[in-house]
Protein backbone atom coordinates (compact mmCIF):
# COMPACT_ATOMS: atom_id res chain seq x y z
CA UNK A 1 0.00 0.00 0.00
CA UNK A 2 1.42 3.49 -0.88
CA UNK A 3 1.94 5.56 1.94
CA UNK A 4 0.77 9.55 2.43
CA UNK A 5 4.72 10.48 2.04
CA UNK A 6 4.90 8.43 -1.08
CA UNK A 7 1.74 9.70 -3.05
CA UNK A 8 2.86 12.00 -5.64
CA UNK A 9 2.16 15.41 -6.25
CA UNK A 10 -1.14 14.69 -8.96
CA UNK A 11 -2.27 11.49 -5.68
CA UNK A 12 -1.81 14.76 -3.26
CA UNK A 13 -3.83 16.83 -5.07
CA UNK A 14 -6.83 14.74 -6.35
CA UNK A 15 -6.89 13.24 -2.48
CA UNK A 16 -7.20 16.96 -1.56
CA UNK A 17 -10.58 17.79 -4.41
CA UNK A 18 -11.76 14.40 -5.72
CA UNK A 19 -14.03 16.01 -8.02
CA UNK A 20 -13.76 17.98 -10.75
CA UNK A 21 -14.10 21.64 -10.20
CA UNK A 22 -14.92 22.25 -13.93
CA UNK A 23 -18.33 20.57 -14.29
CA UNK A 24 -20.11 21.23 -11.32
CA UNK A 25 -18.52 18.89 -8.34
CA UNK A 26 -19.89 15.67 -9.20
CA UNK A 27 -17.59 14.43 -11.61
CA UNK A 28 -14.68 11.99 -9.94
CA UNK A 29 -11.43 13.91 -11.14
CA UNK A 30 -8.85 11.49 -12.70
CA UNK A 31 -6.09 14.58 -13.44
CA UNK A 32 -4.66 17.61 -13.04
CA UNK A 33 -5.47 20.56 -15.51
CA UNK A 34 -3.34 23.59 -15.45
CA UNK A 35 -5.01 27.16 -15.98
CA UNK A 36 -4.01 28.80 -17.74
CA UNK A 37 -2.53 26.04 -19.70
CA UNK A 38 1.35 25.34 -20.70
CA UNK A 39 0.70 26.03 -24.33
CA UNK A 40 0.27 29.85 -23.67
CA UNK A 41 3.48 30.46 -22.04
CA UNK A 42 6.83 30.61 -23.83
CA UNK A 43 8.26 27.34 -24.60
CA UNK A 44 5.28 26.38 -22.91
CA UNK A 45 7.79 26.92 -20.24
CA UNK A 46 5.54 27.65 -17.01
CA UNK A 47 5.81 27.47 -12.93
CA UNK A 48 4.02 25.43 -10.83
CA UNK A 49 0.68 26.66 -9.48
CA UNK A 50 -3.28 27.31 -10.54
CA UNK A 51 -3.51 23.60 -10.80
CA UNK A 52 -6.55 21.67 -10.86
CA UNK A 53 -8.66 18.65 -10.33
CA UNK A 54 -10.21 17.64 -13.54
CA UNK A 55 -12.11 14.77 -15.20
CA UNK A 56 -10.49 13.87 -18.14
CA UNK A 57 -13.63 15.19 -20.55
CA UNK A 58 -13.04 18.42 -18.85
CA UNK A 59 -9.09 18.62 -19.48
CA UNK A 60 -9.45 17.77 -23.40
CA UNK A 61 -12.45 20.21 -23.88
CA UNK A 62 -11.02 23.18 -24.18
CA UNK A 63 -7.34 21.89 -26.20
CA UNK A 64 -8.24 23.63 -29.46
CA UNK A 65 -9.47 26.63 -27.70
CA UNK A 66 -6.36 26.95 -25.64
CA UNK A 67 -4.51 26.89 -29.06
CA UNK A 68 -6.60 29.77 -30.69
CA UNK A 69 -5.90 31.75 -27.11
CA UNK A 70 -2.30 31.15 -27.19
CA UNK A 71 -1.94 32.57 -30.47
CA UNK A 72 -4.32 36.10 -30.03
CA UNK A 73 -2.11 36.12 -26.85
CA UNK A 74 1.02 36.69 -28.70
CA UNK A 75 0.44 39.47 -31.17
CA UNK A 76 1.30 42.24 -28.95
CA UNK A 77 3.75 43.00 -28.22
CA UNK A 78 5.18 40.95 -31.46
CA UNK A 79 7.73 38.06 -30.73
CA UNK A 80 11.27 39.47 -30.65
CA UNK A 81 13.37 35.95 -30.54
CA UNK A 82 13.67 34.08 -33.43
CA UNK A 83 12.80 31.35 -30.78
CA UNK A 84 9.08 32.77 -30.03
CA UNK A 85 8.62 33.55 -33.69
CA UNK A 86 9.34 30.23 -34.97
CA UNK A 87 7.02 29.11 -31.54
CA UNK A 88 4.17 31.39 -32.94
CA UNK A 89 4.34 30.42 -36.37
CA UNK A 90 4.20 26.74 -34.98
CA UNK A 91 0.95 27.72 -33.17
CA UNK A 92 -0.43 29.20 -35.64
CA UNK A 93 -0.64 26.48 -37.95
CA UNK A 94 -1.62 24.40 -35.41
CA UNK A 95 -4.65 26.29 -34.70
CA UNK A 96 -5.72 26.72 -38.15
CA UNK A 97 -5.16 22.66 -38.38
CA UNK A 98 -7.57 22.11 -35.71
CA UNK A 99 -10.01 25.06 -36.82
CA UNK A 100 -9.91 24.84 -40.65
CA UNK A 101 -10.68 29.06 -41.24
CA UNK A 102 -8.96 30.32 -38.26
CA UNK A 103 -6.26 32.72 -39.88
CA UNK A 104 -9.01 33.87 -43.14
CA UNK A 105 -11.93 34.59 -40.06
CA UNK A 106 -9.22 37.03 -38.67
CA UNK A 107 -8.74 39.15 -41.82
CA UNK A 108 -10.55 42.12 -41.65
CA UNK A 109 -11.11 45.92 -43.08
CA UNK A 110 -8.26 47.97 -41.90
CA UNK A 111 -9.17 51.25 -43.08
CA UNK A 112 -12.89 50.73 -41.88
CA UNK A 113 -11.47 50.41 -38.48
CA UNK A 114 -9.43 53.71 -38.87
CA UNK A 115 -12.49 55.09 -39.65
CA UNK A 116 -14.22 54.04 -36.41
CA UNK A 117 -11.44 54.96 -34.08
CA UNK A 118 -11.20 58.27 -35.68
CA UNK A 119 -8.56 60.53 -34.10
CA UNK A 120 -8.36 57.71 -31.15
CA UNK A 121 -6.80 55.80 -34.08
CA UNK A 122 -3.56 57.87 -33.01
CA UNK A 123 -3.72 56.11 -29.45
CA UNK A 124 -2.23 52.96 -31.22
CA UNK A 125 1.00 51.64 -31.50
CA UNK A 126 0.63 50.22 -34.64
CA UNK A 127 -2.52 49.56 -37.64
CA UNK A 128 -2.41 46.28 -37.62
CA UNK A 129 -5.95 45.05 -36.64
CA UNK A 130 -7.41 41.47 -36.50
CA UNK A 131 -11.10 40.45 -36.71
CA UNK A 132 -11.70 38.18 -33.29
CA UNK A 133 -15.31 38.13 -33.13
CA UNK A 134 -15.86 35.77 -35.76
CA UNK A 135 -17.04 32.47 -34.55
CA UNK A 136 -13.95 30.30 -34.13
CA UNK A 137 -12.08 33.20 -32.05
CA UNK A 138 -15.22 33.44 -30.04
CA UNK A 139 -16.27 29.90 -29.30
CA UNK A 140 -12.33 29.83 -28.02
CA UNK A 141 -11.99 32.53 -25.81
CA UNK A 142 -15.39 31.71 -24.39
CA UNK A 143 -14.78 28.19 -23.59
CA UNK A 144 -11.14 29.44 -22.47
CA UNK A 145 -12.30 32.15 -20.14
CA UNK A 146 -15.27 29.70 -18.62
CA UNK A 147 -12.81 27.14 -17.53
CA UNK A 148 -10.38 30.07 -16.58
CA UNK A 149 -13.41 31.89 -14.42
CA UNK A 150 -13.98 28.29 -12.64
CA UNK A 151 -10.52 27.56 -11.36
CA UNK A 152 -9.75 30.91 -10.46
CA UNK A 153 -13.22 30.40 -8.18
CA UNK A 154 -12.08 27.70 -7.01
CA UNK A 155 -8.74 28.82 -6.03
CA UNK A 156 -9.73 31.83 -4.11
CA UNK A 157 -12.53 30.41 -2.25
CA UNK A 158 -11.78 26.49 -2.27
CA UNK A 159 -15.51 26.07 -3.64
CA UNK A 160 -16.55 24.31 -7.06
CA UNK A 161 -19.45 26.32 -8.59
CA UNK A 162 -22.36 23.47 -8.72
CA UNK A 163 -24.28 22.23 -11.50
CA UNK A 164 -26.57 25.54 -12.35
CA UNK A 165 -23.78 28.19 -11.48
CA UNK A 166 -22.83 30.86 -13.87
CA UNK A 167 -19.55 32.37 -15.27
CA UNK A 168 -19.89 35.90 -16.71
CA UNK A 169 -17.24 36.94 -19.83
CA UNK A 170 -16.28 40.07 -21.34
CA UNK A 171 -13.12 40.70 -22.67
CA UNK A 172 -11.20 43.60 -23.67
CA UNK A 173 -8.45 44.09 -26.60
CA UNK A 174 -5.35 45.97 -26.59
CA UNK A 175 -7.55 48.69 -28.89
CA UNK A 176 -9.70 49.11 -25.71
CA UNK A 177 -6.53 49.43 -23.65
CA UNK A 178 -5.06 51.60 -25.74
CA UNK A 179 -8.36 54.29 -26.19
CA UNK A 180 -9.38 53.44 -22.65
CA UNK A 181 -12.16 52.41 -23.54
CA UNK A 182 -11.95 49.67 -20.36
CA UNK A 183 -14.46 49.39 -17.44
CA UNK A 184 -12.59 51.62 -14.86
CA UNK A 185 -15.46 51.75 -11.91
CA UNK A 186 -14.60 47.69 -12.19
CA UNK A 187 -11.49 47.33 -12.04
CA UNK A 188 -11.02 49.33 -9.00
CA UNK A 189 -12.31 46.60 -7.02
CA UNK A 190 -9.45 44.54 -7.54
CA UNK A 191 -5.86 44.94 -5.94
CA UNK A 192 -2.42 44.66 -7.28
CA UNK A 193 -1.93 41.83 -9.89
CA UNK A 194 -0.04 38.39 -9.47
CA UNK A 195 1.29 35.61 -11.48
CA UNK A 196 2.87 32.36 -11.49
CA UNK A 197 6.24 32.39 -9.92
CA UNK A 198 8.76 29.97 -8.89
CA UNK A 199 11.71 31.18 -7.17
CA UNK A 200 13.34 34.67 -9.31
CA UNK A 201 10.79 32.52 -12.73
CA UNK A 202 7.81 35.01 -13.02
CA UNK A 203 5.91 35.39 -16.00
CA UNK A 204 4.31 38.44 -15.15
CA UNK A 205 4.76 39.49 -18.96
CA UNK A 206 2.77 36.83 -20.26
CA UNK A 207 -0.63 36.50 -17.68
CA UNK A 208 -1.12 37.98 -14.83
CA UNK A 209 -4.37 38.09 -12.31
CA UNK A 210 -6.71 39.35 -9.52
CA UNK A 211 -9.60 38.19 -7.58
CA UNK A 212 -12.10 39.43 -4.98
CA UNK A 213 -14.93 37.45 -4.17
CA UNK A 214 -17.83 37.49 -1.29
CA UNK A 215 -16.43 36.28 1.65
CA UNK A 216 -19.52 35.54 4.15
CA UNK A 217 -21.02 33.29 1.51
CA UNK A 218 -18.14 32.06 -0.96
CA UNK A 219 -20.68 32.11 -3.83
CA UNK A 220 -19.40 35.00 -6.06
CA UNK A 221 -15.86 35.47 -7.25
CA UNK A 222 -14.74 38.17 -9.57
CA UNK A 223 -11.50 37.98 -11.45
CA UNK A 224 -9.49 40.41 -14.24
CA UNK A 225 -6.77 38.72 -15.87
CA UNK A 226 -4.30 40.09 -18.74
CA UNK A 227 -2.61 38.13 -21.29
CA UNK A 228 0.63 39.99 -22.40
CA UNK A 229 -0.34 43.05 -23.92
CA UNK A 230 -3.07 41.05 -25.99
CA UNK A 231 -5.83 40.85 -24.40
CA UNK A 232 -7.80 41.02 -20.75
CA UNK A 233 -10.42 39.31 -19.42
CA UNK A 234 -13.28 40.03 -16.67
CA UNK A 235 -14.97 37.34 -15.24
CA UNK A 236 -17.68 36.53 -12.37
CA UNK A 237 -18.28 33.05 -11.40
CA UNK A 238 -21.57 32.21 -9.23
CA UNK A 239 -23.07 29.45 -7.58
CA UNK A 240 -26.43 30.69 -9.70
CA UNK A 241 -27.74 33.24 -11.63
CA UNK A 242 -29.11 34.59 -8.47
CA UNK A 243 -26.21 35.27 -7.19
CA UNK A 244 -25.08 37.84 -9.89
CA UNK A 245 -25.71 41.49 -8.80
CA UNK A 246 -27.37 43.80 -11.23
CA UNK A 247 -25.83 46.08 -13.56
CA UNK A 248 -23.52 43.34 -14.41
CA UNK A 249 -23.09 42.89 -18.21
CA UNK A 250 -21.13 39.99 -20.30
CA UNK A 251 -21.87 37.14 -21.83
CA UNK A 252 -23.26 34.33 -19.20
CA UNK A 253 -22.50 30.55 -19.55
CA UNK A 254 -24.36 27.93 -17.27
CA UNK A 255 -21.85 25.31 -16.03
Amino acid sequence: MTSPGNLTHTQRMLAAQPFCVFCGGTTQATTLDHMPSRVLFDGKHRPKGLEFSSCQPCQDSTRKAETVFAVLSRFYPEPTTNTQRAEFQKLLRAAERHNPGFMREMETDQVGHLHRLGNEAALLPSWNFLNVSGPICTDSISAFSVKLGLALHYEITRQIVPKGGVVVVARFSNVDAFTGDMPKAALTLFGEGQTLEMGKFRVADQFEYSSVYAGDTMNMSAHFATFRMSMALLLLACHSEADIPQGVHGDRFRV
